[in-house]
């Protein structure tokens, strides 16, 4: 070591890997980012973040399936604005042959574009045509002697090739519909052409082994012809994908085991020369998961990130080397597009993109899907809830956090308790909002009003009441039930002679019933439960969380000093400050009389539909969510997927009883009250129910016609049950 040896290190940093291997940078020369045009399938934020976390440091974007696509000098600057400042790793591009652009190729080529890719059959996207091959013959012509390469989806569609009466689920119907033929075929075609013009081509995934004497025969005439195939036919096999696995599709497609051992064998024999992702995604709906059709499906796998684990795992299994692994994985792909002399290798003045991994270390991956972007379809929400949004609520929740005790959050949170008091018409100060579900903020109400061993009773039409029966009896409460068929409601008679009856603590009652749609009247219940005076509370809730003594610290409704009890949800605080400013905005009785007046709307549309509300007395209807009994004949699941599929729209069936699938009877027997019945089976009243919710935002005349038109076209073309 000379003393400038010693200077140098001095001011080096050194990492000590231990035992890890450090390899040249992955290039992986097939990756659709998408971007621009489709970045709700993928973008070159999430798809380079992707490509690191997997140790490829280059990747070169496909021209498709990006709008618009790579086919001319301007729609190339197009995608490098697209691009920039989004990239995690370095990034390249291949332009693309179209029928007609043949004038634009060296253009491209001067602007820094190393190749270009065609299709021999439709590319599954309009703006990318496939060419003729008199296109090929013009395309080629322009690409003599400029050094560039001709990428090719080489299958071609053979006339007589219909697969008619197989079960588009099954993986074997979409095989069977690209056979190893099409590839064939269409490899023989590129090698005459490759050999005419020598012009350097290069087939992409490679997945016919049978074409492979093609290849060498072509070669060994002389042709500049190399070959690539992916990660997903080195590992996967036609025989273990299983029906409607749709995950799986991809062109050409995954063949067998056989077909897999032949593209290894080749791979160890030259004969293939490198190996790739082929990273196309898509959104979860392209892929017809919930149908399984392959036939219909995207074809596309997402396996950027995971390259390197999945070929070492297989190769090593074969007896592959670590230089074979550099070799299919970094050399030769970066030989593929012109980045040989800086990418691939370690050697001097070459670019330093360092990989370092442990080849012997198993690790359980990590979600692919978290890695790419989140994907949320609009869908309107016409359920019992949740329910669509305003864009002014959904910016206040995007709002910046703050800290859940700062006094900026409590005086929010002071306004979100007035606005709960505004809207409930209350003026009591033990009013909170609670951090958790509409299910945490009744099991507070009844964990802090009920001790072990008490009795409650709890009014059962639908399934609230029961929800509430149920968590009463968890608590070690003697849960009476006072029982109405789902849709009916109580007598004041009726409650009050089961209060006398049973002297509970605490009575129950579900107000807006949205499993049956009723609206129970509350008139004169308070002073029901006043005369029996069944409030004393003499140990602790059973719950911390949700113990309202400190929740009432937490909202200041007890005019003390607040102290720290949970980490309230702030963005959701946002949000609900700002929902209850807008009911403040347009008046509590303007809302009130909106909702009837749509409700009522929709109600009189459903009837001459010939549909029959599942609530029969008029006034004990919720203005907000209605329950439509099923006509006869009809399941609602094939009501409510017809309605989701055609429209994005949302409506749904019934909950319990209502959802016509519950049989239970239900008798003195049990320590149960009944109005009129001695015994009651849930099924006479648990007819299967449609239910459409039109509130807030939501509640417009528009979205009351868009929910009749949907019903109507579902009843005509839904094939009625054999049930």
């Amino acid at each position: 070591m000379t003393h400038e040896d010693e200077d140098h290190r001095r001011f080096t940093n050194v990492l000590d890997v231990g035992e890890s291997l450090v390899m040249p940078g992955i290039v992986d020369s097939h990756v659709h980012v998408n971007e621009p045009g489709r970045t709700d399938w993928e973008g070159y934020w999430t798809a380079t973040r992707s490509a690191a976390s997997g140790g490829v440091t280059t990747i070169v974007d496909m021209p498709l399936n990006s709008i618009p696509p790579t086919t001319t000098l301007q729609n190339f600057r197009t995608k490098l604005e697209a691009a920039s400042g989004k990239c995690f790793v370095d990034t390249a591009f291949w332009g693309g042959v179209v029928p007609g652009n043949q004038s634009e190729l060296r253009p491209m080529i001067r602007a820094g574009i190393p190749g270009f890719k065609c299709f021999m059959i439709h590319s599954g996207v309009e703006e990318f045509p496939h060419v003729s091959e008199s296109d090929l013959h013009a395309a080629m012509a322009q690409l003599q002697g400029t050094g560039s390469v001709l990428l090719f989806h080489a299958e071609t569609e053979l006339e007589d090739q219909r697969i008619e009466n197989e079960d588009p689920c099954e993986y074997s119907a979409f095989l069977n519909s690209r056979p190893d033929s099409m590839e064939v075929e269409a490899i023989q075609t590129v090698s005459q052409l490759c050999l005419q013009y020598q012009v350097q081509c290069h087939i992409v995934h490679l997945s016919s082994a049978k074409a492979l004497d093609i290849v060498k025969a072509a070669r060994k005439a002389g042709a500049p012809l190399t070959v690539e195939t992916t990660h997903h036919y080195l590992t996967l096999s036609a025989e273990h994908i299983p029906p409607g696995a749709t995950l799986f599709k991809c062109c050409p497609p995954i063949r067998t085991q056989d077909n897999q051992e032949q593209l290894w064998s080749a791979l160890r024999d030259g004969h293939i020369d490198l190996v790739v992702s082929d990273h196309s995604p898509c959104t979860a709906d392209l892929k017809k998961l919930e149908t399984g059709d392959f036939m219909k499906a995207w074809g596309g796998i997402s396996s950027l990130q995971f390259g390197l684990p999945l070929f070492w795992t297989s190769a090593r299994k074969r007896g592959f080397s670590i230089p074979e692994v550099v070799k299919f994985l970094c050399q030769k792909p970066a030989e593929l597009c012109r980045l040989g002399n800086r990418k691939g290798s370690f050697l001097p003045g070459f670019d330093a993109d360092i990989v370092i991994w442990d080849p012997e270390k198993e690790f359980e991956a990590t979600p692919a899907s978290l890695l790419l972007p989140l994907k949320v379809p609009y869908r309107l929400m016409l359920g019992p809830g949740p329910s669509n949004v305003p864009p002014r609520i959904l910016s206040a929740g995007g709002r910046p956090i703050i800290g859940h005790m700062h006094k900026e959050m409590f005086e929010i949170m002071d306004d979100i308790k007035k606005g709960i008091q505004y809207a409930f018409q209350t003026k009591n100060e033990l009013t909170m909002a609670i951090s958790g579900s509409g299910h945490a903020a009744m099991e507070a109400a009844l964990y802090n009003a009920v001790e072990r061993g008490e009795t409650v009773l709890i009014g059962v039409n639908g399934i609230w009441g029961e929800r509430a029966a149920d968590i009463s009896e968890r608590m070690g409460a003697d849960a009476k039930r006072l029982v109405k068929l789902p849709g009916e409601c109580f007598t004041l008679q009726e409650i009050e002679q089961a209060l006398s009856k049973h002297k509970p603590v605490l009575f129950f009652i579900t107000h807006g019933e949205s499993s049956t749609g009723i609206a129970h009247p509350l008139d004169g219940l308070g002073a029901l439960c006043h005369k029996q005076k069944i409030f004393s509370r003499k140990t602790k809730p059973v719950s911390f969380y949700l113990d309202m003594g400190w929740l009432a610290n937490y909202w200041g409704c007890d005019g003390k000093p607040r102290v720290y009890h949970h980490t309230g949800p702030v963005s959701g605080f946002f949000a609900l400050r700002e929902s209850l400013a807008i009911l403040a905005e347009q008046g509590l009785e303007n809302n009130w009389k909106h909702h009837q007046e749509m409700a009522l709307y929709l109600h009189q549309g459903l009837e001459k539909l010939g549909l029959k509300l599942f609530v029969k007395d008029k006034n004990l209807r919720l203005p907000t969510v209605t329950t439509i009994a099923v006509p006869e004949g009809y399941d609602w699941r094939d009501i409510t997927a017809y309605i989701m599929k055609n429209y994005s729209m949302e409506i749904t069936g019934g909950l319990g009883p209502s959802v016509g699938m519950v049989s239970i009877t239900l008798g003195p027997e049990q320590g149960m009250d009944f109005s009129e019945e001695a015994n009651i089976n849930m099924t006479t009243g648990g007819a299967p129910v449609l239910r459409v919710g039109l509130m807030g935002y939501n509640c417009t005349k528009a979205n009351a016609d868009l929910v009749l038109q949907a019903l109507g076209d579902a009843l005509q073309h839904c094939q009625k049950s054999k049930v």
